[in-house]
């Protein structure tokens, strides 16, 4: 009996260890979170763009003191294979902008998934418009080193279109938007079925919102926001339930009418 022995109904473990290779840009803590959860449901291949180091203000949690002072590649590195010796993994210290996707362009083509857990949104909607083309992608952006955020969704069967991203992204920072106050200690991720393939409504944490959450588009969040007190708060369950029906209500969500998402 091995680790995923319990969980083999939940979904094919076999074949994610196959064939999913995931590319991660970002290694903070949204990124790190993201790559552990993969590796325990059987992701055995990871490349991460990651040009940072660990530092008091920035530094990936959950790779712990250890990692401290190292490049933020070498800690996930390390920690992955105290996770299990047998992922392959491979990292490139390379910072990535809309005018310069670098080794992204590269290494995109034979990634199977794609998570991009950077801060900077107009960055993040670039490099997944490119490489989207029907493969499945999450947004997990975090802005001011966790500090405050929101959440950003992807349609699965859609390639996103930069600029319309874009402007979706002011538009909501300029009525306050919705940040959504989340405890990373409880990792809540909200990407389900068409990331990966999964249903994780059974999976410990997820479970109360998994029925909230419409199949049809990917939503990831990990939002470290304290309140106005200072506190971290908690999931506002209503909130996610607003934001999901807008969503849904938008129909095609945020792609232009003209251009039909943006392919390079």
């Amino acid at each position: 009996m091995d680790w995923f022995d319990p969980i083999r109904g939940l979904f094919d473990v076999d074949w994610i260890r196959r064939s999913v290779h995931a590319l991660v840009v970002g290694g903070g803590r949204v990124g790190w979170e993201l790559i552990r959860m993969m590796v325990y449901h059987g992701v055995r291949r990871i490349s991460l763009i990651e040009p940072d180091w660990n530092e008091r203000r920035n530094y990936a949690s959950g790779v712990g003191e250890a990692g401290m002072g190292l490049p933020k590649i070498r800690a996930t590195k390390d920690e992955l294979y105290r996770l299990s010796p047998r992922i392959a993994f491979r990292g490139a210290a390379e910072r990535l902008s809309v005018e310069h996707p670098g080794i992204f362009l590269e290494w995109m083509r034979d990634a199977t998934h794609i998570v991009l857990a950077i801060g900077d949104f107009p960055v993040a909607a670039h490099l997944g418009a490119i490489a989207y083309a029907e493969r499945p992608c999450i947004y997990a952006t975090v802005l001011e080193n966790g500090r405050s955020g929101e959440a950003a969704w992807s349609w699965p069967r859609r390639t996103p279109c930069v600029g319309c991203t874009g402007q979706l992204s002011e538009k909501r920072g300029a009525e306050g938007g919705q940040t959504m106050l989340v405890d990373v200690a409880e990792v809540v991720h909200v990407a389900f079925k068409e990331f990966m393939g999964l249903s994780l409504a059974g999976r410990r944490g997820f479970e109360r919102f998994a029925h909230y959450v419409d199949p049809h588009f990917c939503l990831a969040m990990i939002i470290n926001a304290p309140d106005a007190t200072g506190n971290v708060g908690r999931p506002d369950i209503p909130s996610l339930v607003r934001l999901v029906q807008v969503v849904d209500e938008q129909g095609d969500g945020p792609s232009c009418s003209v251009c039909r998402g943006y392919r390079p």
